[in-house]
């Protein structure tokens, strides 16, 4: 017995009731807990030492939910995720979780609320976020526990429901998109729209496009970020994945797009002269508005609105698309012209062949049919 006590961790005893408990004082106060595996008491010690010390612990009986999920974002999160993640975290609890169990005391939460929350939700919103809720509440949760404020995570003993079917990809035809392109050129972006449907870079990697990004020697982009906005401003920051960063050689089009824009930029910038006005950090952008300053995503949105506005006023039917619908269609075109699976991985920055196989069961029904052909001859 002697010889188990001492590989226990320091100040980690064994009960006799086979549980192991864990103790410090803190000011003439004394905290406790207990579990089953040494190590992780140990872990859970030592984040609820932290907590007690730098003032951000609040007694079980008295934590609320909505006061825990701030102090969870903002030591445990803040300095983990990336601004972004960050943000999304904290909209996500507003919208989905806040308005079911903000008032209440964590230790008050059982399994049975975590689970109508996610049956709710699962009624009206996608597949994405309710995964993200659900991580959402099982990180905050299991944090909780770590530190020693809830006895058990109340979102371990809940259940997904069955999310809805997403609504399948939407993607242009070839007729489409040249009939999209023929309207998007009479428009101050349309440069962008046909980079994007040439590329299948994301959105925010062609906002935060820098010339440095383009070797025109090789013929080479290099996507080496993303535009985002943190506290109110616009900056360039890292890639979604380490996928994410990776060279798009540019096909003739794009080439020459970006030789000409290169070229009319600096003349309207010396044209403008002070009334260029670029933000700090994001002086060498590749697509800017009329005075040198970021497209933001509300502009894309704008025009792609716009565009397919004057398509229907025209006369001609064209169903609605949205800005991901380009990149859809870039790996559309890419599948059809027998682009191999792994090569598009690479191209569209995919963190795994799984999404870009994904891909391959949407292509369009002209080209399943023509695929089907191939092997006719065999019956």
């Amino acid at each position: 017995m002697a010889e188990n006590k001492k590989k226990l961790p320091r100040g980690i005893t064994k009960r006799k009731d086979g549980r192991y408990m864990a103790r410090f004082q803190y000011e003439g106060e004394n905290y406790t807990l207990y579990g089953s595996d040494p190590d992780k008491l140990l872990e859970r010690i030592e984040d609820l030492k932290y907590e007690v010390r730098h003032g951000i612990y609040e007694k079980e009986q008295n934590i609320t939910v909505d006061s825990w999920f701030s102090t969870w974002m903002e030591e445990y999160k803040r300095h983990q995720v990336k601004p972004t993640t960050y943000d999304l975290y904290e909209r996500t609890y507003m919208g989905h979780i806040k308005p079911y169990i903000q008032k209440k005391r964590l230790r008050d939460i059982r399994p049975e609320h975590i689970q109508r929350i996610l049956n709710a939700e699962s009624k009206v919103v996608k597949r994405q976020t309710l995964t993200r809720i659900h991580v959402i509440l099982n990180g905050l949760f299991r944090q909780a526990y770590k530190n020693g404020i809830i006895q058990k995570n109340p979102v371990e003993r809940s259940t997904l429901p069955k999310l809805r079917e997403d609504a399948e990809r939407r993607v242009m035809t070839r007729e489409e998109q040249a009939l999209f392109m023929r309207y998007a050129k009479q428009t101050y972006y349309g440069d962008i729209f046909e980079v994007a449907l040439s590329t299948g870079m994301r959105k925010g990697e062609l906002l935060a496009l820098e010339w440095s990004d383009i070797d025109f020697n090789n013929r080479m982009i290099h996507v080496t970020g993303t535009l985002i906005r943190v506290n109110s401003r616009y900056v360039k920051g890292t890639p979604k994945s380490k996928t994410s960063r990776r060279d798009i050689p540019m096909l003739d089009n794009v080439y020459a797009i970006l030789r000409r824009r290169r070229r009319e930029l600096l003349e309207l910038k010396v044209k403008l002269g002070d009334k260029w006005t670029p933000l700090d950090g994001l002086d060498n952008l590749v697509f800017t508005n009329e005075f040198g300053s970021v497209v933001t995503l509300n502009t894309m949105q704008y025009y792609m609105r716009h565009i397919q506005d004057m398509i229907r006023r025209d006369g001609i039917e064209f169903e609605p698309i949205h800005i991901h619908t380009l990149r859809h269609t870039f790996a559309t075109r890419a599948i059809e012209a027998g682009m191999q699976p792994q090569v598009l991985k690479t191209i569209l920055g995919h963190s795994s062949l799984a999404m870009t196989m994904d891909l391959y069961s949407h292509v369009l029904p002209d080209t399943k049919t023509e695929e089907m052909q191939k092997i006719a001859n065999l019956f």
